[in-house]
């Protein structure tokens, strides 16, 4: 059915602007040729029901319900049904999710729990609603500081996500912005802060720092941040909310800003999307957050009620006074996990954070044990990601895992050639002693 009402001129006059002679030549231009279906291979022509069938006959040839040891930004945690309950509901599962000023109480109670509950656990002062995911609540994070402080260097970790890292170059690229990156200690897997003494002067924004960062490691977010407030520099944690369960929270250390990947409250993996992302600040900076935030008032009768208190997108107010272009609260995600924190609550988090360690250390333990395993950082201490070098075929290695449906960890040479032959394990809560000694014994064995 064709649904888009243009005329076959039309279509040509568009294809000749963009300069390409037909459809076939502009899909070529993205997507590779081996993953292109020139037609459907049918032997004969099908009814609706016979075609429904034979795609579904494929689609089972997918695999499903995997044990995960995949983590690099997205993690397989449990969620608890009445987590899909309470969002599936029809007051917050709607066509359009509603934002804008009229948007009923109960969502605006909602966003307003939620950013509650980022305060709490950040320790911080004001929370907003509306980053899309981690990478872009850093990049946002960014833009704040260096609308602040009238200053354009900045200074990240190089143990930041990559993914992260990318987001934020594309953010700055045209923007004046100069990113300087620092390296990590090879021996501890965390930033070396002998360089960030050496490199930051007076004329640096921010600094911006991940904790646990890519590697799993737990950086020193005390003395990091002590160096970064020395030099009048804002600081920026970009952290891990179920870690926050047992860390310090960003506010203890002196964070500026906290942001992270909202993803482990509550959202399955979907595929790595969608997510939300999330940011706190002190109360020096909250006028200066991008977004949304949702206040609480009384009204007239004096009941308690909520309203949007801060509302600084293009959308809202003039382009150039306009602090960001996001246009989206990621409601329904954020719900999910203010629903996720309250149903566990801060012993349920702190558990929560606790088990998550011991499982990554015993799963740790075992596989250094392994022949051809050795642990790529000496001494650190890790949530629940860390990393191994091997002498063994790390691609071997997956095959074998996948034919015992388990998704094996990341083969870090796909981020970063520099990281040959080193292999990036995630172990969370839902993975049992079961899974993880089947894990350690195909190890073995490969």
């Amino acid at each position: 059915m064709n649904y888009i009402p243009i005329s076959n001129e039309d279509k040509k006059e568009m294809l000749k602007a963009i300069g390409v002679k037909d459809i076939e030549e502009l899909l070529s231009l993205q997507i590779p040729e081996t993953l292109r279906a020139k037609r459907l291979n049918l032997d004969k022509s099908m009814s609706e029901q016979e075609l429904l069938s034979l795609f579904k006959s494929y689609s089972q040839k997918n695999k499903s319900n995997l044990i995960c040891f995949h983590g690099a930004g997205i993690y397989d945690h449990f969620v608890p049904s009445i987590v899909d309950e309470i969002i599936g509901r029809s007051e917050f599962l709607t066509a359009y999710t509603p934002y804008q000023a009229e948007a009923s109480q109960g969502t605006l109670q909602a966003i307003f729990e939620y950013q509650s509950i980022i305060c709490e656990l950040t320790g911080l002062d004001c929370s907003n609603a509306s980053m899309y995911d981690g990478a872009t609540a850093v990049a946002e994070a960014i833009l704040l500081a260096v609308r602040v402080s009238k200053k354009n260097k900045v200074i990240i970790s190089s143990a930041l996500n990559p993914q992260y890292i990318s987001v934020i170059e594309t953010y700055t690229k045209n923007l004046n912005i100069e990113i300087i990156k620092i390296d990590i200690d090879s021996k501890t897997g965390t930033t070396d802060n002998n360089i960030l003494k050496n490199i930051i002067t007076e004329d640096i924004a921010t600094v911006v720092i991940q904790s646990p960062n890519f590697f799993g490691t737990v950086e020193d977010m005390q003395e990091l941040s002590n160096i970064a407030k020395y030099n009048k520099a804002l600081f920026i944690a970009v952290v891990n909310p179920i870690s926050l369960g047992l860390f310090k929270s960003p506010a203890e250390y002196g964070a500026d800003v906290a942001v992270g990947e909202g993803q482990v409250f509550g959202n399955q993996m979907y595929l790595g999307g969608s997510t939300f992302g999330f940011m706190a600040t002190t109360k020096a900076l909250e006028w200066k957050m991008p977004g949304r935030i949702v206040g609480q008032t009384i009204d007239k009768d004096g009941k308690r009620g909520f309203v949007l208190t801060l509302q600084s997108r293009e959308q809202h107010i003039r382009r150039e006074k306009a602090t960001s272009n996001i246009c989206t609260n990621a409601t329904l995600n954020s719900l999910a996990a203010c629903v996720y924190v309250a149903y566990l609550g801060s012993q349920g988090i702190k558990e929560l954070a606790e088990t998550n360690i011991s499982k990554a250390r015993y799963t740790f333990d075992k596989i250094k044990n392994i022949k051809g395993f050795t642990p790529l950082f000496e001494k650190s201490l890790f949530f629940n990601e860390f990393v191994f070098t091997t002498n063994k075929n790390i691609d071997k290695i997956n095959e074998e895992l996948l034919k015992e449906n388990i998704l094996g960890p990341l083969n870090l040479e796909e981020i970063n050639p520099k990281y040959r032959n080193c292999i990036m394990f995630a172990v969370t809560e839902k993975r049992t002693k079961q899974e993880i000694d089947k894990l350690v014994e195909i190890l073995t064995r490969v």
